[in-house]
Formats: C-alpha cells, sequence, structure tokens
C-alpha cells in the first residue's frame, strides 16, 4: 500500500458524504483532468495509439476493481454503490480490441507503474481490513464515466484522429435519463454512508489517493508516448 497523501483540514461546517468527495477531491479532480495524455485526449489531439495505450491501462484498473466490488458486494459500503450495470470492462475491452486492429500497445505487457500501483492497492483492501475504500475508487471512475465521460464521448466521435477506429461502448449507459438516474443512485448509496461515520473519512482519502494515481497514470502514459516517438 502506498503512503496516504496529506488530507484537507477539517471543515467545520457539517457535509454529507457526497458533498465532501466532491469538495474534498476537487483540486485533485481538475488536476487529472488536465494530466498528461488526458490533457491530448481533451484536446482531440490523442492518436489511436496513444488512446490505445490509455484504455489497455484502464482496463487493468477496472478489472481489478469490479473483481473487488463482485468479490465484497454483500459488504454494507459496497452494497451501498454496487450496481452492475455501471461494470465497463466488457465495453472497454470491445473498444480496445476494435483498435487495435489499427494501433499497437508498447511490448511488454503495456502498463505504466501507476496501473500498477493502483492495481495492488484496490487488491490489496481486504487483507488490511480496509474492504470500505473500494467505494472510493467506484466513487472516482463510475461518476466520472457517468459526467466528464459523456464529454470525452462527443471529443471522440469529433476527433480526426479518433473517430474512424475508436469505439465509444466505454461511455454508453444509455440515454440521458438513464445516465440521471445512474448518477441519482450512485449519490443515494453513498448519502446512506453517512450512518456509518467510522468510513466516511477513509472513503475521502482514498478517493484523493485515486485522483494522485491517475495524474500519474496519465502523466506516465505521455510520457511513455513521447519516449516512444523518439525511438
Amino acid at each position: 500500500m502506498e503512503p496516504h497523501l496529506p488530507t484537507e483540514a477539517p471543515n467545520t461546517a457539517p457535509r454529507g458524504l457526497p458533498e465532501r468527495l466532491r469538495l474534498e477531491t476537487r483540486d485533485l479532480h481538475r488536476q487529472a483532468e488536465g494530466a498528461g495524455v488526458m490533457a491530448t485526449l481533451l484536446a482531440g489531439r490523442l492518436d489511436a495509439t496513444g488512446y490505445a495505450a490509455l484504455l489497455h491501462n484502464l482496463l487493468a484498473i477496472y478489472r481489478a476493481l469490479e473483481q473487488a466490488l463482485a468479490r465484497h458486494q454483500s459488504h454494507p459500503a459496497v452494497a451501498a454503490v454496487f450496481n452492475p450495470a455501471l461494470a465497463r470492462s466488457d465495453a472497454l475491452s470491445d473498444d480496445l480490441a476494435g483498435l487495435l486492429e489499427r494501433a499497437a500497445l508498447p511490448a511488454g505487457d503495456g502498463l505504466v507503474p501507476a496501473t500498477h500501483a493502483c492495481v495492488l492497492r484496490l487488491n490489496g483492501f481486504e487483507a488490511h481490513d480496509e474492504t470500505h475504500r473500494l467505494v472510493a475508487h467506484a466513487y472516482v471512475r463510475y461518476l466520472g464515466d457517468l459526467s466528464g465521460g459523456q464529454l470525452l464521448r462527443r471529443v471522440i466521435s469529433r476527433s480526426p484522429a479518433l473517430a474512424p477506429v475508436a469505439g465509444t461502448r466505454f461511455y454508453e449507459f444509455g440515454n440521458d435519463d438513464v445516465v440521471a438516474r445512474h448518477l441519482a443512485a450512485f449519490r443515494a448509496g453513498l448519502a446512506r454512508l453517512d450512518e456509518r461515520d467510522i468510513w466516511s473519512d477513509a472513503i475521502v482519502d482514498e478517493a484523493r489517493q485515486s485522483f494522485a494515481l491517475h495524474v500519474r497514470l496519465f502523466e506516465e502514459l505521455a510520457v511513455r508516448m513521447t519516449t516512444d516517438g523518439d525511438r
């Protein structure tokens, strides 16, 4: 397990878990959106090879997360947000398979160190009796997919470099009403966890760790793209 980031100074005003997560991860969230390969993708300048590398690394994270969520779906914290309809591994795998018909991954396992660190972290919670921390990673990934992911779907669909070759199943949950219902249900589940105050601080802290790992992931992918391009 990696050392924790410093947590923000506590706010004396009472806030529910959904609001705490939003406010106390806001700066790291913004940092992740502008980091490395993600900034290139949002600008519409990421090519098929770079996008394939991103999806490949995200797939490793989703598989670890979703296997852990399924194993622990009866845990009270996980049960509050568990929704198999949100699972992205299969859709992500399909998008990646289609992309790899036109692009190639780097030699080796294709995973950057931040991805290995995230997978190790996700697989280590049970041994440390910290299964509730899975909720934070579900928050970071699924709420991102349901909100910002919808913007990414449009960016990819309009990108001259990606539109001919990149699928968008990863970002597709259904129509706007379905997306809104998933968002509301997830936030309601988080709100129910306020009754378990013993977990709230840890979940907020873990969400910060998750965003920090995503910043590393996006930056490491950008460095790898630059290095591979110089060869």
